[in-house]
């Protein structure tokens, strides 16, 4: 049964090896399985070669991984995915997560993160995410030197809307509160979108024309204009829906823009919105399951790449977790009884997270072994051995026949 999950990761993982060539394939291969079985990215760990040192095969991957760019394809593998499985109304959440390395001094293009855990900044890195249908088709790493956060959440709104034909609901958080972003989306893309925005956010209620702030509106649905980028008049050209909603009883009601083309109620609207915590989940599964902060390569273009590995990792898990629940053939549903007999064993829920535990104690690392390892003395004799089940006495016999004549 397990051998259906080797091949679900071999088959997947063509994606990513084509156009490499073979010493590339066998490295990225290597890499791929050792983080199904170590479920960590630091190099060392992912040796699966007893002849060799773990520093030298180490040293050989990260060879590998500074020559070869796999993020575009890990990336088109996602979106293939995703596509096929995209609606008018499926959620697409969009939102920011940091790789925390405050101890790091040596790493190239490292930068300021905020910390969401520990609500301050740090040094290390900030990924743009995006989740459609539990899937992370997008986890692109943000290079400070080439482009600002505005300009790269664009180009990646831009792109996926593209090659969804429009397709979908993009949903921000509050700290993607920006005017002209909202009217880049509905002028220039003509996206449909679900925004959280902050209580100091200025609106302009269209029915009285006043002049507010949304942190001291009451709850409601309100049709808004906002003021244009001098603020010096009402920019009438966008109206947009802001809904105001008191969802749980002991927090703050909810403020969310939007513009959408179909009539939602305000608790369909909400209950969108709330999908977007989908992509925080995908977040914490790739930094809990794949430990993605104890990544330690020093070259910004290794790093890149161990990072699209770690996003093909969480989408090869998401895929077979899919299709075994799916297929009725009868090999899949029986790694779907040992997955279940998995999870009574272990106590675990049936989700996507105890299936990667269960991936990996399925999965043993691809060790080689010689038959014979040179300098290897035992304190036994050969008698002995083949008395103990060590040694095969055929082959123990032929061997002192071969040493008589």
């Amino acid at each position: 049964m397990n051998k259906y999950i080797q091949d679900c990761i071999r088959n997947n993982s063509r994606n990513v090896l084509k156009g490499l060539t073979r010493p590339q394939q066998k490295a990225v291969s290597e890499i791929i399985r050792g983080l199904f079985t170590a479920g960590e990215p630091i190099l060392r760990h992912l040796a699966q070669d007893s002849t060799k040192t773990a520093k030298k095969q180490g040293e050989k991957y990260a060879h590998h991984l500074g020559n070869v760019s796999l993020r575009g394809k890990a990336e088109e593998m996602a979106m293939k995915r995703a596509k096929a499985e995209v609606r008018k109304t499926t959620i697409i959440a969009y939102d920011l997560t940091d790789i925390s390395k405050d101890c790091a001094k040596k790493m190239e293009k490292l930068g300021r993160a905020w910390d969401g855990s520990r609500k301050r900044a740090v040094n290390g890195y900030e990924l743009h995410g995006v989740g459609i249908n539990n899937l992370l088709t997008r986890l692109e790493v943000h290079d400070d030197n080439l482009y600002t956060r505005n300009q790269v959440r664009k180009q990646i709104v831009t792109k996926i809307s593209r090659e969804l034909e429009g397709k979908g609901i993009w949903v921000f958080d509050r700290g993607n509160d920006d005017k002209a972003f909202f009217g880049f989306l509905r002028h220039f893309l003509n996206a449909e979108f679900i925004a959280r925005v902050k209580v100091n956010r200025q609106v302009v209620i269209a029915k009285t024309g006043a002049l507010e702030k949304a942190g001291n509106m009451k709850p409601g649905r309100y049709r808004v204009y906002f003021m244009n980028r001098f603020n010096n008049r009402v920019d009438t050209r966008g109206l947009y829906t802001l809904t105001i909603s008191k969802h749980l009883e002991d927090h703050e009601p909810i403020r969310l823009l939007s513009h959408l083309k179909t009539g939602y109620s305000d608790r369909q609207i909400v209950t969108m919105y709330l999908e977007r915590w989908g992509v925080e989940n995908l977040f914490k599964r790739i930094k809990q399951k794949f430990e993605l902060e104890k990544i330690r390569v020093l070259n910004h273009q290794k790093f890149v790449n161990l990072v699209a590995l770690v996003q093909f990792a969480v989408l090869v898990s998401a895929i077979t977790f899919m299709r075994i629940q799916q297929a009725t053939i009868f090999l899949i549903t029986g790694v779907l009884l040992l997955y279940k007999k998995f999870l009574r064993l272990k106590n675990l829920g049936q989700n996507l997270d105890s299936f990667i535990t269960f991936m990996r104690c399925s999965l043993k690392p691809l060790v080689t072994r010689p038959r014979d390892p040179p300098g290897q003395f035992s304190l036994f004799s050969r008698r002995q051995l083949v008395k103990l089940g060590s040694v095969n006495y055929p082959a123990a016999e032929t061997a002192g026949r071969l040493k008589s004549e």
